[in-house]
């Protein structure tokens, strides 16, 4: 793809980023890098934060038609807010809160699902951080509790409840593995007899000694430091760092489970669960959609680059519930027993698109899917935006079987981007159904910002670098009739509460006891 080069104009970029004029611009602002020309104001002015916040969204923003139709002037943000932004300079302490509660006002009514603005506050040095999605959906009533329980097969797993097919052995037929850096963490502090407990009862044990060897005292001083060192850790990207530089430095110790963990699996990292429930319905869940970095070798090269031993492995086992989840359809399918399909893509945050022939696009044709229709900036003035265009998602090129048992996707509140395009998508294909509640609102794709200049838009600035930094799509999503359900969602065919209290008490989970109604009983 050849990018659009991007000209330097001097005094008439400047224009954009001085006084209080705020016409639109025919000049393309580089508001993708750090450059001094668009931020140096914003370093030490909230007015010029104020300017840059928004004329990059002026020029960015892919959905300025949804938002005039919702109620909002933006020309008259400008002349509202401008003059609060120009007082904060004038004052000689400014909280954090007070800047964080007057950008809300200002980004709060805008609806894009995915949002997310960051200002530097440079009398404190902090960011605050604002969510415009986050902060609507929270006051949906049970958006919290579901955050705050995933969905799980532990009741349904076990023998005795009945729910899952058995293998010839009498075993259920039920398999789960995560690469998630938080279950890696937790792997190691947890496992009996190795990791966390093995120093923990090293040190107990050496403390007992009666008549220690100078070697044991030294032992046991060593490990002492390593378990401070460990109380450290946490589940960040600089927290497993942290780990991997202690498995690294106490490798002579030969700690039982103290391995090195990929810092790719902390944003690659995943939760995958299968099992075949009664009456033959395949069921798979997945916590993100990064199934393409266990599945597909060029993206696996990318999330993975410098693969160990004991990533392999991790990766391998991620593998393997996901060909029994579709080997299993794939043979029931063909044999005419399979009862029909379950992907639960509930509190899933998105990810990767390419996952879509993984997950619906193995159960219908290859040649791609259209789900929707699509819209780019092409021009640096607010409404300059391409015509709607087909948007075609992946599908398994593959032989694969064509499922016409049910289908049914399970989302809710806390399903997120590429989540609400397969729970999309699942309203136009015949034989499948979505269950749950209303998803989170984010249907409009991200790209790094080396297309920046490609689509006229993209990500404001620099996260953690810039003084502004906006994570922004860089395009407008619509459904088939031509629809944007940003900062609504997608609505399901058969709307199902999700009983926090039975789910916490006894495993019972009410949504997946609605999918399996419907397609048990067809209704």
């Amino acid at each position: 793809m050849r990018h659009k080069i991007l000209s330097i104009l001097g005094a008439g970029l400047l224009m954009l980023t001085s006084g209080s004029c705020h016409e639109q611009s025919d000049t393309l602002m580089n508001y993708a890098y750090n450059d001094m020309l668009s931020f140096g104001d914003a370093e030490n002015s909230y007015a010029g934060k104020f300017k840059v916040l928004w004329n990059g969204l002026n020029q960015n923003y892919a959905l300025w038609d949804y938002e005039k139709a919702q109620g909002l002037d933006w020309d008259a943000v400008y002349d509202k807010y401008l003059p609060q932004f120009e007082a904060l300079d004038n004052e000689k302490e400014v909280t954090d809160k007070q800047l964080e509660d007057l950008t809300k006002e200002v980004v709060c009514p805008l609806h894009d699902g995915h949002m997310i603005v960051k200002l530097k506050n440079h009398q404190t040095g902090n960011y605050i951080s604002i969510n415009p999605n986050l902060i609507r959906n929270s006051e949906r009533p049970e958006f919290l509790a579901v955050r705050q329980s995933p969905p799980t097969l532990e009741y349904y797993a076990k023998k005795e409840n009945g729910e899952i097919e058995l293998d010839d052995e009498g075993n259920p037929l039920y398999m789960a593995y995560s690469t998630d850096s938080e279950d890696l963490l937790d792997k190691f502090n947890d496992t009996e007899k190795a990791g966390r407990e093995w120093i923990n009862d090293s040190i107990t044990a050496l403390k007992n000694l009666l008549t220690p060897t100078a070697e044991q005292i030294d032992m046991l001083e060593v490990l002492k430091g390593l378990s401070k060192e460990l109380d450290k850790v946490t589940d960040t990207k600089p927290g497993i760092q942290l780990y991997n530089e202690l498995a690294s430095r106490y490798a002579y110790l030969s700690i039982p489970g103290f391995e090195p963990i990929d810092e790719n699996f902390y944003d690659n990292g995943l939760k995958i669960r299968f099992a075949l429930l009664k009456g033959n319905i395949a069921y798979l869940y997945f916590s993100d959609f990064n199934l393409s970095y266990y599945l597909n070798e060029t993206y696996m090269k990318h999330g993975f680059p410098d693969p160990s031993e004991a990533t392999m492995n991790h990766i391998k086992k991620v593998q393997e519930v996901w060909n029994f989840w579709f080997n299993i359809i794939q043979d029931y399918h063909k044999s005419g027993k399979l009862g029909g399909v379950i992907i639960d893509i509930r509190n899933n945050g998105g990810g990767a698109q390419n996952d879509f022939r993984y997950v619906l696009g193995s159960l219908i044709p290859s040649g791609g899917f259209e789900y929707g229709k699509v819209r780019y900036k092409r021009g640096t003035g607010r409404l300059d935006y391409s015509a709607l265009l087909p948007q075609v998602i992946f599908t398994m090129d593959e032989d694969h079987a064509l499922v016409t048992a049910p289908i049914v996707v399970l989302a809710n509140s806390s399903s997120v981007s590429m989540a609400e395009v397969t729970s999309l998508s699942t309203k136009y294909i015949d034989n499948a159904t979505l269950i749950g509640k209303r998803t989170w609102g984010g249907l409009c794709g991200l790209l790094s910002n080396e297309y920046y200049s490609y689509n006229y838009t993209g990500h404001i600035g620099e996260e953690n670098k810039t003084p502004v930094f906006v994570y922004l799509p860089f395009m407008a999503q619509f459904n088939r009739e031509g629809q944007i359900l940003e900062g609504v969602g997608v609505t399901p065919d058969i709307e199902v509460d999700l009983d926090i209290t039975q789910l916490r008490t006894t495993g019972k989970d009410t949504q997946l006891d609605r999918a399996l109604q419907f397609i048990r009983n067809g209704n």
